[in-house]
């Protein structure tokens, strides 16, 4: 808008003032709109998106995957405090139990240097077990080889808790 008269400077001003105000109005209404739908979608869905993506697992290390437990057993009575863990009558004879991506690879390195070969698989856990766990992990990263024995056998019995 170009102002050509000097009088003419009122009523356009006023003019633009009332356009702002629509435009004020019509952008306050999206604004809200958009506020809404946002809420919506961020509380009413997401909890079910994230759910799945988000719920609490962890790593087993297994040595084999067996469909006959007598052969389970067999494996099992080779290593100390190895557990049975059945899902869909598919056993698999567990070695390690770990959360956190640190401990996984320290204890993947700590059975590779027993030449122990071990499978690795991530399997849902609630998060009551997930907080049990959580101090041993943080006990492997801190603590020397030594120790991993005893860190993993505690693990492991808290495994076979949680499973039986």
């Amino acid at each position: 808008f170009f102002i050509r008269q000097k009088n003419c400077f009122s009523y356009d001003m006023i003019f633009l003032v009332k356009l702002m105000k629509q435009n004020i109005k019509i952008f306050l209404v999206a604004l809200l709109i958009g506020g809404i739908s946002t809420y919506f979608f961020a509380y009413k869905y997401n909890n079910t998106i994230t759910g799945f993506a988000l719920s609490p697992k962890v790593t087993i290390f297994y040595v084999g995957s067996y469909n006959n437990l007598n052969e389970a057993e067999a494996q099992r009575s080779k290593y100390n405090s190895a557990i049975i863990y059945s899902k869909n009558n598919i056993y698999k004879v567990v070695v390690g139990v770990y959360s956190s991506s640190d401990s996984i690879d320290l204890m993947r390195s700590y059975f590779a240097s027993l030449d122990i070969v071990v499978y690795e698989e991530s399997i849902k856990v609630d998060n009551a077990f997930l907080k049990k766990i959580e101090p041993y992990d943080l006990l492997i990263k801190t603590s020397s080889k030594d120790y991993y024995s005893n860190l993993n056998n505690s693990l492991l019995n808290l495994f076979n808790e949680y499973i039986s």
